[in-house]
Parts: structure tokens; C-alpha cells; sequence
């Protein structure tokens, strides 16, 4: 006949070992105690395991060499084997003979003292040596009367077996008499009596059926994998093909109008401008005749200030040395032409004193094709500098919101994105737009006024499908069959700023993968187990790092068969320890229902 053969840990308790006989398929079960079991130096304990073996109908051995658990194993009369390949026994009580034989003699011992106090009392007259004759023929008769009460012992104890329960079934009945009395005279307290049992029984089912629970922490230590592929992005939904590895391109965008005050750096001077007038001339062949005309805004420089005209003027010749200015000067005129001068309004390019300059002769420079000097100062010209906004002031206000507001616009986009979106980081934007500047560009501020700019920003950022992309890196990643995709982290796309829709890229992420766990699954593994049977259950598990279970309350040394009293949390960590951020009890049913949803919105958008 095969047996079983059990192995106890030195922390299983007895409520562990009894499971452990019920759950046993032999009929034989062999228990092998470690070297220090504590739960095997009570006689209670050890009774409770005779009584399991009964109940549930197999025969139990201890196989064992401790003289201390034998001779506890000999009082609840359980089988012991010195080792697996010895036949058991029941081990004989210490002392057996020595009792019988004890009892014996204080029997004999009685029945002379008996008989002694008898012949004192009716024969006073015998005189002492008649009593000692006396004593030893009682002595040699007593002794007589043992070897037949020896020889009729097995039939006084058939007798005494017979009578054993005429007399329990006299005192059942008396007690029973004298129970019924008692409660009659004592109802008052019979009736709290039996409110107290109801009570504790009522505290003990409570106690071991419904307050029995437990909370497991099972900690997930998952393998951090690098994904790179090539991929292609559409913008039209009905052109996705996500196990192919072209995907639809979604962008997601939220607008923010901001405004910012800033300090303004510019200076401009609004004082009056310098006036005056110079000549301009220009020499014509004598034997042609031409005109030059000079536009109104003409610039005119000297010693690096910038006058303009205020009107048009022409220059022109009639020929034959008619109305030359140098017709007296004959040289001249030979050699360098006509000379026809005209005088004209001019006024500094820009308000200031600096430009109230004396005459001068020579210096002046023009595009024009002519000559000029001034015969008379310039006048008039004032200086008022007051502080301007420029437009490096807007444009460093503009980059102060958007460096400023960057990170605090990317989390309000991406707290607006569905979880079943994965977000492409690398894609992320921000533009502004509807700039303006108050006051504007070189416009004077008002003492008082703080100068702002108000614009519109724009945070936008690039998703995919998250169902879609864990089915296609679950594809190319080609995981077992106990093994599932926890979380996917920085995505990349290359190039994606200047990427085409239509055009192949790379795709690159890092994927953290464990075992396949689902509450349900573990829960019909360990309900009704010890604890400690249940918790190697589940540390056995790859990937499972540790187990943690909290119990309801002290008494508790079992998993309870109840489902609902069972609550399993799962702590996925990466491989620094560090926590990864996914669904705690996410099951396989959870992932099928989240692809149908996906698969009705992509039929909806197509619609």
C-alpha cells in the first residue's frame, strides 16, 4: 500500500499539519517532525493528530527517534516508525508490570487490616501470642486466596465490563433527575446559563467561520526590455494597421492665453528736430543740355548725422553755357562743365541737439548725383529721452512664457489624455500665436505703467492607441505564455518633428514584463491552505519576489474557503526596486474588454 510522507516545517502549527492529514490522497500517512518542533511536545497536539487520522480514515505514523514524542505517542496509543523503511509499532507504557503488581499488594494489605480490626473487636480475651498464630494462618489463607483471585482475574474483569454500563446508565438517569431539579429551583440562573453557551457559541462560529479573512500583498519584481521597430503613421483611422506597424497618428493639443508684464529697455529721444538748408549743385557739359531731380526725403550725411529734404528740386541746363553759376570762370568751365546750384529745406533724421551743427562747407555725402555743402547752421534740434518698449523686450517676455509655463502647460495636456492613450513624448510642442504688447514696439511707457505682453500658447503632443501598441510589441516581442507586458515607457519616435505621414520611422520604448497573475487564479490556489503552504504557493511563482499576508485577527492560521474574504494587491517593481505605474488586479478579462471598447470607437470615428 502506498503512503504518504510529510515533511513538517518548523513553523507550521497543528492547524497546518491537520490540513495537511485531511488533504493527504493516501491511506498511510508517514509525518516526519523537523528537529525542533515544538507543535510535537504536547500530548494535546498529538491527540489532535490521532483524532484527524481517525476522522478522515487513514492511519498516521510518526516517524521519529525522540524518546520524548514516542512515550507521547505511546499514551494516545499512535503508531511510530524509527525511520521510513521500519514497520511501525505502538510503543508499550513504562511501568506497566510495576503498577499491576502494586495494586496487587495493596489489595492484599486491605483486606488484613479488615480482618485485623475484626478479631480485636469480638475476641479481646486471646492473649497476644494466640493473636500473632492467628495472624500468620490469615497471612498463609490471604496468600492462598491471591493465587485464586489470579486465576479468576479474567473472569471478574468480564463481569466488572458488564457492569460498568448497567451503573453508567443508573447514574445518567440520577444525574439527570438531579439536573432537572436543579434547573426547576434555579431558573433565573439556568436561564442566564444558557444565554452565556448560546453566547459563546455564537462567538466561536463567528469566530473561525465569518471573522476569518486576509489581505496579501503579492510584490512582482518584472525585467526591463528594449523595443525598437520600424513603424509607419497615418493620419486617416481607417488606414491603421496596427499589427503591420502602422499606426494612427493622433495629436492632442489644449490653448492658454497668457500674459506676462515685463521691464522695458529701450530708449528714443522725442525732443525737437534740427531744421535748416543747404545747396546743392551740379555740373553739366556745355555743349548738352539736362535736368536732375533731387526727391523730398533725399538723406544728406555729414560727420555721421542724417538730414533729409523736406521737397523735390530740380537741376537742369539749357546748354550753350547759358545760366552756368561759373560762366565768369572760364577754366572751370572749360574743364569741369555748367555749374547749376539750388538751395533746399532739410531736417535732422532723428530729434536732438547734437544735430544743431554749424556750416560746412565740405563733407556731405548723398546718393544722389550731386554735390551740397551748408552756408548756415542747423537749429532747432531738443532732446527729451524717454524709456520705450523695443522688440527684444516682447520677444524675451515671449520666451520667459514659454519656459516659465512649459512644463506647467505639459501636465494639464497630458492630464486632459485618456489613459488608453500612450503619449509620445519626443513629440511635444509649444507654439504662441496673437502676440501683443501693450504699449507697443517704440511706444513711449507712461511713468506708472508696467509694460505686458498677452499671447495665445499652444501645447500639443502626439498618442497612440495603447491596446494596439502592447499587441504589437507583445507580437514582436514574442513573450511566453506566463508572461505579460506591465508598462511601456519613453516612447520615441525619431525625427518625429519633421516626420511625414506615410513615412518609416523608428519606434523605441522600454517594456517591463513579470509573470501572468490574476487575483482569481491565486485565490482558487490558496483558499483553505495554511497559512504558510499559501504563501509558498505563491513565492514559488517566477517573477513573485515576495509575499506579504496580513491575517484579520491572531486566531487565523488558515486561508479562508470564502472568496470574498480573500483580497490579493499586486506591487509590480522594476528592477531597481523602484514602483511601476499599472492597474493592481488588472485580469485578462479586463484586457479583452478594454480592446472591444477600442475596436467600437475606431468603428464610431470611421462612421
Amino acid at each position: 500500500m502506498n503512503k504518504d510522507v510529510i515533511y513538517i516545517e518548523p513553523e507550521d502549527d497543528i492547524t497546518d499539519i491537520i490540513l495537511k492529514i485531511e488533504n493527504s490522497k493516501e491511506k498511510i500517512v508517514a509525518l516526519v517532525p523537523p528537529k525542533k518542533a515544538g507543535v510535537f511536545r504536547s500530548v494535546v497536539n498529538i491527540k489532535l493528530i490521532a483524532k484527524a487520522g481517525k476522522t478522515a480514515d487513514k492511519t498516521v505514523v510518526l516517524v521519529t527517534v525522540d524518546p520524548s514524542i514516542t512515550k507521547l505517542a505511546a499514551a494516545t496509543r499512535l503508531p511510530v516508525a524509527k525511520n521510513l523503511q521500519t514497520a511501525p509499532s505502538i510503543p508499550a507504557m513504562e511501568d506497566d508490570t510495576e503498577d499491576s503488581t502494586s495494586e496487587k499488594t495493596d489489595l492484599v494489605e486491605d483486606e488484613d487490616e479488615v480482618e485485623g480490626d475484626e478479631e480485636d473487636d469480638s475476641g479481646a480475651e486471646l492473649s497476644k501470642k494466640d493473636s500473632k498464630s492467628s495472624n500468620k494462618s490469615k497471612h498463609k489463607n490471604a496468600e492462598e486466596a491471591d493465587e485464586d483471585e489470579e486465576v479468576d482475574d479474567e473472569e471478574e474483569d468480564d463481569e466488572e465490563e458488564e457492569e460498568k454500563p448497567k451503573k453508567k446508565e443508573k447514574k445518567k438517569k440520577s444525574d439527570k433527575g438531579g439536573l432537572k431539579n436543579w434547573i426547576k429551583s434555579h431558573k433565573k440562573t439556568s436561564a442566564f446559563a444558557g444565554v452565556v453557551f448560546l453566547g459563546l457559541i455564537a462567538l466561536v462560529v463567528w469566530m473561525f467561520f465569518f471573522a476569518p479573512a486576509v489581505d496579501i500583498t503579492v510584490s512582482i519584481k518584472t525585467d526591463q526590455k528594449n523595443f525598437s521597430e520600424n513603424v509607419t503613421f497615418t493620419d486617416k483611422l481607417e488606414e491603421e494597421n496596427a499589427e503591420e506597424g502602422k499606426f494612427y497618428l493622433e495629436q492632442k493639443k489644449i490653448e492658454d492665453t497668457q500674459k506676462v508684464e515685463f521691464e522695458a529697455t529701450g530708449q528714443k529721444n522725442i525732443g525737437e528736430k534740427a531744421h535748416g538748408n543747404i545747396v546743392v549743385y551740379k555740373y553739366f557739359p556745355i555743349s548738352s543740355s539736362s535736368a536732375v531731380q533731387i526727391d523730398a526725403g533725399t538723406r544728406f550725411t555729414v560727420s555721421g548725422l542724417i538730414f533729409t529734404t523736406d521737397s523735390a528740386v530740380t537741376l537742369s541746363y539749357g546748354g550753350r553755357g547759358e545760366g552756368c553759376e561759373n560762366e565768369r570762370n572760364l577754366p572751370e568751365l572749360i574743364e569741369s562743365g555748367c555749374r547749376v546750384t539750388a538751395r533746399v529745406n532739410v531736417t535732422a533724421m532723428e530729434p536732438g541737439s547734437k544735430y544743431n551743427i554749424a556750416m560746412q562747407q565740405s563733407g556731405w555725402d548723398t546718393v544722389a548725383p550731386v554735390g551740397a555743402y551748408s552756408d548756415k547752421a542747423m537749429e532747432g534740434g531738443t532732446d527729451n529721452v524717454v524709456t520705450v518698449v523695443q522688440q527684444s523686450d516682447i520677444i524675451s517676455a515671449q520666451d520667459k512664457i514659454k519656459s516659465s509655463k512649459e512644463e506647467e502647460n505639459k501636465a494639464k495636456l497630458y492630464e486632459t489624455i485618456d489613459d488608453k492613450y500612450y503619449i509620445i513624448d519626443s513629440s511635444f510642442e509649444q507654439n504662441t500665436s496673437n502676440v501683443k504688447a501693450t504699449p507697443a514696439t517704440d511706444e513711449e511707457v507712461k511713468e506708472g505703467v508696467k509694460p505686458s505682453v498677452e499671447m495665445t500658447t499652444t501645447a500639443s503632443v502626439y498618442v497612440i492607441d495603447k491596446v494596439k501598441l502592447e499587441q504589437f510589441i507583445d507580437k514582436k516581442a514574442e513573450l511566453a505564455e506566463d508572461q505579460k507586458i506591465y508598462d511601456i515607457k519613453d516612447i520615441y519616435v525619431e525625427n518625429m518633428s519633421h516626420i511625414a505621414v506615410g513615412a518609416t520611422t523608428k519606434l523605441k520604448a522600454q517594456y517591463f514584463i513579470g509573470p501572468k497573475l490574476t487575483e482569481s487564479e491565486l485565490v482558487d490556489k490558496i483558499k483553505g491552505r495554511g497559512l504558510g503552504d499559501a504563501r509558498r504557493e505563491i513565492a514559488d511563482i517566477y517573477g513573485v519576489s515576495d509575499v506579504t499576508i496580513n491575517k484579520s485577527y491572531p486566531w487565523v492560521m488558515a486561508i479562508p474557503n470564502n472568496s470574498n474574504k480573500i483580497t490579493i494587491k499586486f506591487e509590480v517593481k522594476d528592477q531597481d526596486g523602484n514602483d511601476i505605474n499599472t492597474d493592481e488586479n488588472e485580469s485578462e478579462d479586463g484586457n479583452d474588454s478594454g480592446e472591444s471598447e477600442a475596436e467600437e470607437e475606431s468603428e464610431e470615428k470611421k462612421e
